[in-house]
């Protein structure tokens, strides 16, 4: 008999912030750190005939963040509140999944709450600090991005620097500047991600202590030693985090497993998402024996 598809949301109380999240499918449990509002919009509905898959925020993303003094928020903390939607979740031991810097988190997470994850998933992760990311990005753009991928971004920084708006929020600004910044985000250099943000609330005073948080980063140093595989996934034409970072690293990290999307950017799970969920789902069955 087929299972039924289950879908609910809740919020998790974590040193004043409130976590929403929000779980679909049944299956295998999988946990998307970042956002409850973004993250669902890019992960297909076909996982949830294998999965259940929850969507968490973090507080950079969450509608109350917590504490005034942000600065007061570590890497440890956060590992704590993504053990806390864990439990409010009810999963014993889930499929770790992180996008971006999230992915760091999952990592963080993985290495103080081993007992806890399965398996850890990255997708346009960067293995290293800010600047050493931002300076491959510019590299990786300058090398292999095309001339009209290279117009199209600035003709969208022109449009941004015409209708900057003094009323506008930080919240709003970083938006629009995600969403300029397109030809280096999205394999489709024209593509228009504002809906995506739509209704996501940010809290920029923490999203600048959560980026600060890798300005002295190692990926050693949170790498899992307990034998949890980890899946990274990155895109070709990703400007932001290039694939390129990995190359030198991948052979001595143990548990990895690499695949290169050829018509992605930064988020492949929503621009090839046929192909991202049998990866997904493959990998997860080729290391059954870490499956919860």
């Amino acid at each position: 008999m087929a299972q039924t598809r289950q879908r609910r949301n809740g919020t998790v109380e974590v040193g004043g912030a409130r976590l929403r999240y929000e779980v679909e499918g049944c299956g295998t449990p999988v946990l998307v750190v970042g956002s409850s509002v973004y993250y669902p919009r890019t992960f297909s509905r076909r996982l949830g005939t294998s999965c259940r898959l929850a969507c968490s925020d973090l507080r950079h993303f969450a509608a109350e963040g917590g504490p005034g003094d942000a600065q007061r928020i570590t890497l440890r903390t956060y590992a704590q509140d993504i053990d806390a939607v864990r439990a409010a979740l009810g999963f014993e031991r889930a499929v770790l999944v992180g996008h971006s810097h999230h992915g760091n988190v999952a990592l963080e997470y993985a290495a103080r709450f081993p007992q806890r994850v399965s398996h850890v998933v990255l997708v346009g992760t960067p293995p290293s600090d800010v600047q050493q990311t931002i300076t491959a990005g510019d590299a990786y753009w300058e090398a292999h991005a095309s001339d009209a991928r290279k117009a199209v971004l600035r003709r969208n920084l022109t449009a941004l620097r015409a209708e900057v708006s003094e009323g506008a929020s930080p919240g709003a600004d970083f938006v629009s500047r995600y969403v300029a910044e397109g030809p280096r985000y999205w394999c489709d250099p024209a593509y228009d991600a504002a809906w995506l943000w739509r209704d996501v609330p940010i809290n920029m005073p923490m999203l600048r202590v959560f980026r600060d948080f890798f300005s002295d980063y190692s990926l050693s140093a949170s790498w899992p030693e307990s034998g949890t595989p980890v899946l990274v996934i990155m895109g070709r034409h990703d400007y932001v985090v290039p694939h390129v970072l990995w190359d030198g690293i991948r052979s001595t990290l143990p548990g990895l497993s690499f695949r290169l999307f050829e018509h992605s950017g930064h988020t492949p799970q929503m621009e090839e998402p046929v192909l991202f969920d049998g990866v997904f789902l493959e990998w997860l069955d080729a290391h059954s024996e870490n499956r919860t």
